[in-house]
This record gives structure tokens, C-alpha cells and sequence, in this order.
């Protein structure tokens, strides 16, 4: 396939792969624009949205595929392949789109009944100010990190507070149309720029009870999903685990090709000596890509754990020794895939430093994708070595 197309989402997984290639190398051909605009084109967005692609993990009732989490992990890994930035837009977002099930039947309504190709993202932190009132709530406060806002019709912040149908406080998304939205231009990072994932802030809104999503129950207990199929058994954690570890694992690859092909051409200035003939660099290479070898097969292992403990029919919630397990396994992939990025790079002999270079903007964006909580090594291990011990691990990841 060479021409981006509308799929049919439920299309076989080669189909799909072939067009997530060619937007990713799309998006690929556009890198230095999206850096520089910090957002990634319209083009780019214009043609993942027209392709089908974003709604794999969505609910067939509002046109999605119900596709496996491999599928799901395939398609993101070539997207990020192109660019990190179009397959974080595409994970993170994608993961909204699955655990948007869950939601009430009226905020689905709301998001998806008159616009079906709208795109939802949040800002989980639990910073707003809330304030409950008769039939809802008044939010006041600012978040950080809405990745996709630019190109979202639905936000939702996080928040503190009772919800509905509860009697104590806990996490709430309280989900606002973007046109409520004041949306500040404060992303100015190392990486990752084209993701866009500026800041927004509410002066004294009101969230109608049915916009306010308790998303955290959904690690506990089923919640009101239509209908009974697998992918609404995968545990909450697993799925957005592979939202935050899939662009790592896209980008090391990326940084492998680029590697491989900048030394095939490459003569060191002194010697006058081609780079693939030396032995360091054969070496190196050879390193980095049994490396992601690793990253790739234990990230296919992550995925198809969840999904075979959906298709098995067991309970919702996974134990504290599985979840410090798969914890420990992100901790691995996103840390594994900064650490062979790095010896590339730093391989790569000087003109690595240009913004021109190819691997330059792969450096950045790797180092920025493995700074998300989500995949924090220190954090993962101790929390598996402590859950080893008969201790209490971290019961947030």
C-alpha cells in the first residue's frame, strides 16, 4: 500500500500495518515542521483521523473495531516508527477511546452522537478545585499535559470529589467540550513537541453529573459496557501501560534503521575509513538491535497477557503480584529503549548534534517519551521487590 486510504478498522492486521507505515513515513517526512511548530501537521492528523486507524479500540456500537491489544501495539510501534509524537497522539488517545466505554451512556452521546470521528484526551492529574452543586459540579483550576488538545473535541480534567452515586471522595474525570477550554502555549520541551500537549484552565465551570466518570473504578469493577466482549476485560493498568510504553518501542526501532543507515555511509574524517567497517561500530549496532529484540518481544508478551486473561474469562482485577509484575515490564521496555538510543547516539560521531540529523530529534523524543511516570524503572522494580517481600507495592501503576 503507498497512498493513505480509509480502512475498514475490522481490515486484517497486515492491511493495517501497511497503513500505519505510510503515515508514519508521512509524518517521518514531515518531522522538521512539526519540531518547529511544536504540533504535528495538520496533514498528518488529517490523515490518521480519514484512515480508520484511531478507532481500533473503540466500542462497535460507535464505529470501532474492538481490536486485540497486539493489533493495537502493532499499529502504534510503526506510527511511532515515523514519528514518537504520532504514535504517542495515537495510544494515549486511543486508550481514551477504549476506557470511554465505561463511561455513561449519556457521555458517549455527548462526545461521539453528533461527530463520530471526534477525538477525546485528558488530564488525569487530580489538581482541580471542585465544588459540588445540585446537579453536577463547578470546576476552577489549570492541567498540564493535555496531549491532543489541539485536535480533541472533549477533555477531561481530573479532579477530587463524591461522585454521583458515591458516599467518599475520590478521582474524578469531569469531561468539558474544548470550546469551554482556555488552552495556554506553554509546551516548549525537549521532545515530543509535536504532540502539542499544551496546558488548559476553567474559571468556575459547570459539569453536569453525567460528565463526571469515576475512571479508577474501572481497575475494580466492570462498570455499565454495553456488551460483554473481551477487550472490556482487559484491566485498566494493562491497557494504559501500553499507551505510555508503545512509543518507546517505535522510536528505539526508529533509532536502530537510522543508526544502520547513517554508518553505511558514513567515512570517518581522520582514518578515511568507511564507519560499517569498523568493529566498534558492528558491535554497537549489533547490541542495540538484540536489545530492542528484547524490548519488542517482552512488549508483545505485555500485551498478549491481558488479552489472554480477557479471553479466559477471569476475574476484572488483577493481583498485586501481576500488576508489580507488568509494572516492572514497562520499567524495563521504556528504560531498555532510552539506554540502546543512547549508545547509538552517542555513536553516531558529531554530526548527531544538528537538528538536521535524523537521529538528533529520535534522541529527544526517546528521552522524552521514558520520563513518563508509567514507565519509570526505579519505581517499577521497587515497587516488584517490595510486592516480593510481602510488602505493599505501588497500587497506582
Amino acid at each position: 500500500m503507498n497512498s493513505i486510504s480509509t480502512i475498514k478498522v475490522q481490515a486484517p492486521r497486515d492491511e493495517l500495518l501497511d497503513q500505519a507505515r505510510v503515515i508514519g513515513e508521512l509524518a517521518w517526512s514531515l518531522r522538521a515542521q512539526g519540531d518547529r511548530d511544536r504540533r504535528m501537521s495538520d496533514q498528518v492528523v488529517d490523515a490518521l483521523r480519514a484512515s480508520g486507524l484511531m478507532k481500533l479500540c473503540r466500542h462497535r456500537r460507535w464505529g470501532g473495531a474492538e481490536a486485540d491489544p497486539m493489533t493495537f501495539l502493532d499499529v502504534g510501534r510503526e506510527l511511532a516508527r515515523g514519528s514518537a509524537s504520532l504514535g504517542w497522539i495515537y495510544t494515549v488517545l486511543g486508550f481514551h477511546d477504549w476506557y470511554m466505554a465505561f463511561a455513561s451512556d449519556q457521555l458517549q452521546q455527548d462526545v461521539w452522537g453528533d461527530e463520530p470521528d471526534a477525538f477525546v484526551c485528558d488530564s488525569f492529574a487530580p489538581v482541580g478545585q471542585i465544588e459540588r452543586v445540585a446537579d453536577g459540579y463547578v470546576l476552577t483550576g489549570q492541567w498540564r499535559f493535555a496531549s491532543g488538545i489541539e485536535w480533541a473535541s472533549w477533555i477531561g480534567v481530573g479532579g477530587i470529589a463524591v461522585a454521583p452515586d458515591g458516599e467518599r471522595p475520590e478521582h474524578i474525570l469531569f469531561f468539558l467540550p474544548k470550546k469551554d477550554l482556555t488552552i495556554h502555549d506553554d509546551w516548549n520541551t525537549l521532545g515530543l513537541r509535536g504532540t502539542a500537549s499544551r496546558a488548559v484552565s476553567v474559571d468556575r465551570i459547570f459539569v453536569p453529573e453525567h460528565r463526571a466518570f469515576a475512571l479508577g473504578r474501572t481497575a475494580v469493577e466492570r462498570g455499565a459496557v454495553v456488551n460483554d466482549g473481551p477487550l472490556w476485560r482487559m484491566p485498566l493498568m494493562t491497557m494504559q501501560g501500553l499507551a505510555v510504553l508503545t512509543p518507546s518501542v517505535g522510536v528505539a526501532q526508529r533509532m536502530v534503521d537510522e543508526f544502520h543507515a547513517w554508518t553505511n555511509q558514513r567515512v570517518r574524517p581522520y582514518e578515511g575509513i568507511p564507519a560499517k567497517e569498523m568493529p566498534a561500530a558492528q558491535l554497537i549496532l549489533a547490541s542495540a538491535a538484540t536489545q530492542w529484540d528484547a524490548v519488542w518481544a517482552l512488549a508483545q508478551k505485555y500485551a498478549e497477557y491481558g488479552w489472554n486473561r480477557a479471553l479466559s474469562g477471569e476475574s476484572f482485577v488483577i493481583t498485586d503480584e501481576e500488576r508489580a509484575q507488568l509494572f516492572s515490564w514497562r520499567g524495563f521496555i521504556g528504560r531498555t529503549s532510552v539506554e540502546l538510543s543512547d549508545e547509538l547516539y552517542t555513536s553516531a560521531g558529531a554530526m548527531a548534534l544538528f537538528e538536521t540529523h535524523p537521529m538528533q530529534q529520535c534522541f529527544r523524543d526517546i528521552h522524552s517519551t521514558g520520563v513518563h511516570i508509567g514507565v519509570d524503572r526505579a519505581d517499577a522494580y521497587t515497587s516488584r521487590g517490595r510486592v516480593a517481600m510481602g510488602l505493599p507495592g505501588n497500587p497506582n501503576h
